[in-house]
């Protein structure tokens, strides 16, 4: 699996999240400077915190790896499938079902 977007998309998802740089290396007990790394692509995290991370943002580790431009089309389809839910008021059981439909 490559690495070259990990960095981009750790970025991309504390800014999404609204989040500052301290409080993620918090998160993840690091330095702040431990951390910006990781978003500079100046280091790879390890798979513990890769983990943590994905966790974090309610996903898998593998979209971690993606396109940036993947990963922000996965975030908006996301997004827009909890607005449905929320105004449609479904089930995760609900939700699952419409995701399978989507995807086939």
């Amino acid at each position: 699996m490559k690495t070259e977007f990990v960095g981009e998309n750790l970025k991309y998802l504390r800014e999404y999240g609204g989040f500052k740089t301290l409080e993620i290396a918090y998160f993840l007990n690091l330095t702040s400077t431990a951390y910006s790394y990781y978003e500079m692509s100046r280091s790879v995290p390890p798979l513990g915190k890769l983990i943590k991370l994905a966790t974090f943002y309610d996903m898998t580790i593998e979209k971690l790896f993606y396109k940036p431009s993947e990963l922000m089309a996965h975030l908006e389809k996301e997004r827009k499938l909890a607005d449905v839910k929320r105004m449609l008021e479904l089930t995760e059981e609900q939700m699952e079902l419409l995701r399978g439909i989507l995807e086939d």
